[in-house]
């Protein structure tokens, strides 16, 4: 089991595809519709959303969701929003 150290070091290194994803999931899409919006494979997605799982310690959609609200990565209506800064800036 990862420790919570371990988890702080993965939220660092999630991809800003997986970022998108998980906005996506977030409105609700399903894998399928997901890799048809991005023109990509369903198994792509499969794997993004897998791996997503394994880095943020999530067994399930709802619970990758909550991560991510607890995180500061998606906000639904006003709650838990900041200003979060664009992950291309941090490429600078």
């Amino acid at each position: 089991m990862a420790t919570g150290e371990d988890l702080n070091s993965a939220q660092m290194t999630l991809s800003s595809r997986e970022m998108e994803i998980i906005d996506l999931v977030a409105d609700g899409l399903t894998n399928q519709e997901i890799a048809e919006r991005l023109t990509i494979s369903k198994r792509t997605v499969d794997n993004h959303v897998s791996n997503m799982f394994t880095k943020t310690g999530s067994k399930n959609r709802v619970a990758l969701l909550n991560w991510a609200m607890d995180h500061g990565k998606i906000c639904r209506d006003g709650f838990n929003c900041c200003s979060l800064p664009d992950a291309s800036s941090s490429d600078l």
